[in-house]
C-alpha cells in the first residue's frame, strides 16, 4: 500500500451540478463545492479519512436506456417495420457502446450528518478509487488518526 503521508492529490468532478474538488493530503480531506440554484453557497468541509463513516464508489458502464431501446427495437421488428427496428437497434447499440467506453463514476463519502457525493472526472478516477480503498481500509481495521485534524 502507498505511504499515506506522501499522498497529495486533488480529485475533480461535479457536485450539485457545478464543478467540485476534493483535496486529499495524507488523511486530510478538503471538500470544495457550490450548492444552490439562483444564489450559490460555497461549501467548504475539512475532515479526515478516519471521520468518514461509509464510502461508495460506483462505476456505471451499463446504459439502461440503451437496453430498453434495444428491447423495444426487437418488438418493433416483429410488429411494425424491420427497417425501423434495425435502425433503432443500431442506435441502441451505439448508446450502449458509448456508455461502456465512457462510464459514469461516482464517489460518495458519508460524514454522518451529510453525504458528499461527486461525479468524478475521468482523469481523477484512479485517485478516487484509491481514496475509496483507503477509507474502506480505515473502516475495516478500525484505524484511528494519530493527530487531530489541522484545518487548512
Amino acid at each position: 500500500m502507498l505511504e499515506v503521508a506522501a499522498l497529495s492529490i486533488v480529485l475533480t468532478g461535479r457536485a450539485y451540478g457545478r464543478r467540485a474538488t476534493l483535496e486529499v493530503a495524507g488523511d486530510t480531506l478538503t471538500w470544495r463545492a457550490r450548492r444552490g440554484h439562483m444564489e450559490t453557497v460555497p461549501e467548504n468541509i475539512a475532515t479526515t479519512t478516519h471521520d468518514v463513516r461509509d464510502v461508495t464508489w460506483l462505476e456505471r458502464r451499463l446504459s439502461r436506456g440503451g437496453i430498453a431501446i434495444a428491447l423495444m427495437s426487437f418488438v418493433w421488428m416483429g410488429t411494425e417495420s424491420v427497417l425501423f427496428g434495425a435502425c433503432t437497434l443500431a442506435l441502441a447499440a451505439a448508446w450502449i457502446a458509448h456508455r461502456a467506453r465512457r462510464p459514469r463514476r461516482w464517489l460518495g463519502l458519508d460524514l454522518g450528518e451529510r453525504w458528499l457525493v461527486m461525479r468524478v472526472d475521468a482523469p481523477s478516477t484512479p485517485d478516487a478509487k484509491h481514496l475509496a480503498d483507503r477509507v474502506r481500509h480505515c473502516l475495516l481495521t478500525g484505524e484511528v488518526s494519530d493527530a487531530p485534524l489541522a484545518l487548512p
